[in-house]
């Protein structure tokens, strides 16, 4: 499985960069005071981005890559996206939301 080369870029390079980039958003939110702005509302709305990138990650993790989990990984980055945009959206109308 190690050998093939999809695993490998996923392993080792979807997975970290999108581990990275969830990081990088939470030092953000932490940077503008989250639990004082927009709360609990937008904290759940992170609990439901977590568990779309947790489908993916664990799928990954445990199953063997083949064209459905790239499906379910493809899918679920669609949908984390639109809950991403529902975010900023819901974020705007409390706090700043800059680039950094």
């Amino acid at each position: 499985m190690l050998d093939d080369p999809m695993v490998l870029i996923l392993m080792y390079f979807v997975l970290p960069v999108w581990l990275i980039a969830g990081f990088a958003d939470w030092l953000c939110h932490r940077a503008t005071h989250i639990e004082s702005t927009t709360g609990a509302k937008e904290s759940l709305i992170h609990l439901l981005m977590f568990a779309e990138v947790g489908i993916p990650l664990l799928a990954a993790m445990f199953l063997e890559v083949n064209a459905l989990v790239v499906a379910v990984m493809i899918v679920t980055f669609f949908v984390h996206e639109a809950t991403a945009m529902w975010d900023v959206r819901y974020a705007t109308t409390a706090r700043t939301v800059s680039p950094i």
